[in-house]
């Protein structure tokens, strides 16, 4: 069986930071990694990393840069903080999963076409509008725990716990993964398929 290039590509790039999530914390020693507290999109621990290793540094600097890393939100392993917080975590276990399953779809010039050869049911016959009707909706039905849970705790006094954070994060990351894979291939395919074409 080929696999698709990108989501191949994507997959080991994503897999291979979603395991050092695992791995940093696991190789150090205890109590290194704890306590942290910081904001999104911005690096709030350089001093911190700089004593790490590089591998190591690494690993945090750049989850400090994409997540807030507040440890009452993130789980805790060999007594080190994770890189991430739970919502994250789940997110970025999402994409590697999305991006293993697009690995598997044969590449088409609609997206919609290969995200719908998903579902377990037959989806060739229906008309655009209704192909993407369903895509949105099954979008929705992924995307709607995560922005519930986290706008929800944004807005009232509701805590979410790690366990949710992480299974709501999960679903959003597979939505996202499996929306850019096919971006990406059916853009691709479409180009090539234009290059094949004789010139009149």
């Amino acid at each position: 069986m080929k696999l698709n290039k990108i989501p191949l590509v994507l997959f080991l790039f994503v897999l291979l930071y979603t395991s050092s999530l695992f791995i940093a914390p696991l190789t150090m020693e205890p109590g290194t990694v704890e306590g942290l507290d910081g904001a999104a999109n911005r690096v709030s621990n350089m001093e911190l990393w700089k004593e790490l290793s590089p591998y190591h540094a690494a690993v945090y600097t750049f989850s400090d840069f994409n997540c807030h890393q507040m440890h009452e939100r993130s789980y805790y392993i060999n007594g080190n903080q994770m890189p991430v917080c739970a919502r994250c975590t789940g997110i970025f276990i999402g994409l590697t999963l999305g991006f293993f399953m697009m690995m598997f779809i044969t590449p088409r010039k609609d997206y919609k076409d290969m995200l719908l050869g998903l579902l377990p049911f037959k989806t060739e016959r229906l008309s655009q509008m209704k192909k993407r009707l369903v895509m949105v909706a099954v979008g929705a039905a992924l995307l709607s725990p995560m922005a519930a849970d986290g706008f929800i705790q944004l807005l009232s006094d509701y805590e979410s716990n790690n366990p949710l954070r992480t299974v709501t994060g999960v679903l959003g990351g597979v939505v996202f993964a499996l929306l850019m894979s096919a971006l990406l291939v059916s853009s691709i395919h479409f180009i090539h398929d234009e290059e094949e074409k004789p010139y009149i």
